[in-house]
């Protein structure tokens, strides 16, 4: 059955979506929050335990600033609907639907971010929790003097290193091509320290182990050659893929299947926005996050008002 008409419908749990729906409501619009049933407010963050680049008089925690936002929306009477949404349909007045039933909203911000890829290599799957992680700060602590390899050359392979740093013996960091698309801080941070060690153009082949991983198979990508790399732990960072699966097809995506936005954040559906994580451009920090999510509000509640 078809609930009440919101002024504006924010999709997504995640520190985008928790925005959205924040400047939404501080505009003075109903807002309606979808947050599925198996998804942590906050999204990746939450596994965060320090946040790099945060303004803030002092370390925050990911699970921190979640729960913030999440007591401000409550003040804010903003509307909290635990269900996941498969689909919108477009219209003046769009339709959300999902399995727990269907919402009416005039806007809708997209906030649905993306989902870390997974290593597509032998041993990999069968191993995901006894070794293959992706969440150092979860997982860290349980390779305290032991050896450990990360895969990914981005900010999330790094910082995440950087944290392992804190507990393993040594940390090889194993990346596709020949540079790190990283921040400059977290590459000073790795270059300087010995217990990093960095591969170039490799890439993993397999991944070896039995009940727990207990090394990993490489190609140089250079001149194929193959060796092994004894290890204890092996988290991957290898890039996101967008979770665009409710937007129609009128929604363009990128070649790498994000979503594509005009300078207002409004996708090829009229009146459906998006930010973050899903949208192709998204510069990949928490503050662009933040900074998107509070356009996207601030120009649905305008077409609310006018």
């Amino acid at each position: 059955m078809t609930t009440s008409l919101f002024d504006i419908a924010v999709i997504g749990g995640g520190i985008t979506g928790l925005t959205a729906a924040h400047h939404a409501a501080l505009a003075g619009a109903s807002v309606a929050h979808f947050i599925a049933g198996d998804e942590l407010p906050g999204g990746l963050v939450m596994n965060v335990g320090e946040l790099d680049g945060w303004p803030a008089t002092g370390p925050t925690a990911g699970a921190e600033l979640a729960a913030c936002l999440l007591r401000r929306n409550q003040e804010l009477e903003v509307t909290v609907a635990a269900s996941r949404i498969d689909a919108i349909d477009a219209g003046a007045t769009k339709t959300l639907r999902g399995p727990e039933g269907a919402w009416r909203a005039r806007q809708v911000i997209v906030a649905t971010g993306a989902a870390l890829r997974r290593l597509d290599a032998p041993g990999a799957e069968r191993l995901e929790g006894r070794g293959v992680s992706q969440c150092a700060w979860c997982d860290g602590g349980l390779y305290r003097g032991k050896d450990v390899v990360v895969v990914g050359g981005g900010d999330a392979a790094l910082s995440e290193a950087i944290q392992l740093g804190k507990f393993a013996r040594t940390v090889t960091i194993l990346t596709r091509g020949e540079t790190f698309r990283a921040r400059r801080g977290y590459v000073a941070r790795v270059a300087a320290d010995e217990r990093f060690r960095l591969r170039w153009a490799s890439e993993i082949v397999e991944v070896l182990g039995g009940d727990c991983v207990q090394g990993v198979r490489v190609r140089d990508r250079e001149t194929g050659s193959e060796e092994t790399i004894a290890c204890d732990g092996l988290f991957v960072f290898i890039g996101l893929a967008a979770n665009t699966g409710l937007l129609g097809a009128e929604a363009a995506r990128d070649a790498a299947g994000f979503v594509v936005t005009n300078d207002k954040l409004e996708t090829g559906m009229q009146g459906v926005f998006a930010a973050g994580a899903v949208r192709s451009g998204y510069g990949g920090r928490l503050t662009h996050a933040v900074a998107e999510a509070t356009i996207a509000a601030e120009e649905a509640a305008r077409r609310c008002d006018s």
